[in-house]
């Protein structure tokens, strides 16, 4: 065969890879966006994913004092059992539905929590915390 068609060969096989990691990443967006999730995956290269956060609006928690302690003792003690220290919190993140994401400190990647209020503003309110979840920034 000549160089020209063994070029063309690799080339096609390069285009079906790319076709088959785009068509993952586009299938596991779609069930990660019905499931409401702020995550979703990105295309690394022509085999492999990763998960990245969604960008998000930031800002302070909606919670009062006493319910963010709450979920930073929750938080903590979930790190802890992960082997990560201490938690330290770099940024909350707001989705649409009410649903905040808090973020953590972290030397490699990204940690994150999704956080659900019954109501942020009384103290004692039901709180349904969901992660960690560890992805790509």
């Amino acid at each position: 065969m000549k160089p020209a068609g063994i070029l063309a060969l690799a080339l096609l096989a390069a285009c079906a890879d790319t076709s088959s990691i785009s068509s993952t990443v586009s299938s596991a967006n779609k069930q990660m966006e019905a499931k409401g999730s702020p995550f979703r995956y990105v295309a690394r290269d022509s085999t492999s994913m990763q998960l990245t956060l969604m960008p998000l609006p930031a800002g302070p928690s909606k919670a009062v004092p006493e319910l963010a302690q709450q979920v930073m003792d929750s938080i903590g003690k979930e790190e802890a059992k992960a082997g990560r220290g201490s938690a330290l919190l770099e940024e909350v993140r707001h989705l649409q539905d009410g649903r905040e994401v808090w973020v953590l400190q972290s030397l490699s990647g990204g940690v994150a929590y999704v956080i659900a209020f019954a109501n942020p503003v009384q103290a004692g309110t039901d709180i349904r915390i969901t992660g960690p979840t560890t992805y790509a920034k």
